[in-house]
């Protein structure tokens, strides 16, 4: 079988694709509610909550545990990792918050 047939058998991946397209989802049906405006950029955009890094992480991990077992070593590996993405993209959140406030007061 082909390589693209296994990719497009493979639940896990789509199950992480499909938390990281739900987060992006309510991203703009946020934006709708609060600014009364449809902005399609924040389908693709980064930033903004929810995190689509750490649903796509979540539900990778999730996924695995659901499919291989929560007692084995690639859940264990896929929780480490969502830690990870989730610690880093916390701190670059701060630090653009950070910065925002710096150069608004430069400004």
């Amino acid at each position: 079988m082909g390589i693209f047939y296994q990719l497009a058998q493979n639940r896990v991946l789509w199950t992480g694709m499909l938390g990281w397209a739900v987060a992006q989802l309510l991203k703009v049906i946020i934006v709708l509610i609060k600014s009364k405006r449809f902005d399609p950029r924040r389908l693709v955009g980064t930033g903004g909550m929810p995190s689509s890094h750490s649903s796509f992480v979540t539900s990778l991990g999730l996924a695995v545990g659901f499919t291989q077992g929560f007692d084995k070593p690639l859940f264990g590996v896929c929780v480490v990792f969502a830690f990870i993405v989730m610690y880093d993209a916390a701190g670059v959140r701060r630090a653009a918050g950070k910065q925002a406030r710096i150069l608004n007061k430069i400004l």
